[in-house]
């Protein structure tokens, strides 16, 4: 699934990591713990630590995510029973993917970000799996699913809320705009070009590029 998870990532950028996120996945949250030093209650987390300007990355995904899937990996995996532990690894797949890509250009990236591309991505990976399912379909209520009922998890820090908080409304500015513009044209050349564009913007751009289209 992870695997799966990044193909999709790369092939909707256009972008080659050379790097597997499988090479970076802890799942034994007392190791995860001690890499951190401090880990949050949450299934999925992204480790960093930059040291001597080198960057050290690992995800850290609660084994219970995977289990849902089993050997699936296909768009057939994807059911409304594991839609939320299927968007939780979307988001780390796509923590792991933006952030390795961005440093290895010597790319600065903040926490909001981060946050605002998973939830783009997710909007993007669930609509191709989604399509693929329904031929051609995609159902009314995904957009209310990602950005309005959703709830946070509980003893977040005021900051981190505030900021996963902003993330989702942003995301679904753009993901609205995204839905009105091009129809659910998913495989359209002008969806995907604009899809790699804000791929490639920076947090400043991004904001104003949601902001313009409001």
């Amino acid at each position: 699934m992870l695997t799966l998870l990044q193909d999709l990532l790369q092939r909707i950028y256009s972008i080659e990591l050379g790097a597997s996120v499988e090479d970076f996945v802890i799942t034994d949250r007392r190791l995860a713990t001690l890499l951190a030093g401090r880990l949050g209650p949450g299934p999925e987390q992204l480790l960093v630590r930059e040291e001597g300007g080198m960057l050290e990355m690992s995800l850290f995904l609660d084994p219970g995510l995977l289990e849902p899937f089993g050997e699936q990996a296909g768009p057939e995996a994807l059911r409304g029973d594991n839609l939320n532990a299927f968007c939780t690894l979307v988001e780390g797949v796509s923590h792991f993917v933006y952030l390795f890509r961005r440093a290895s250009r010597d790319q600065e990236v903040t926490q909001l970000e981060l946050e605002l591309q998973a939830e783009v991505d997710k909007f993007a990976v669930l609509g191709l799996l989604l399509k693929a399912q329904r031929s051609g379909t995609l159902p009314a209520w995904l957009p209310r699913r990602l950005f309005e009922e959703v709830c946070y998890r509980s003893g977040l820090e005021p900051e981190a809320l505030d900021r996963y908080r902003h993330a989702n409304r942003l995301a679904h500015r753009y993901c609205e705009r995204l839905r009105r513009r091009f129809a659910w044209a998913w495989n359209g050349a002008d969806f995907v070009a604009e899809l790699r564009r804000f791929y490639r913007m920076g947090q400043p751009q991004k904001l104003r590029h949601i902001r313009s289209a409001a």
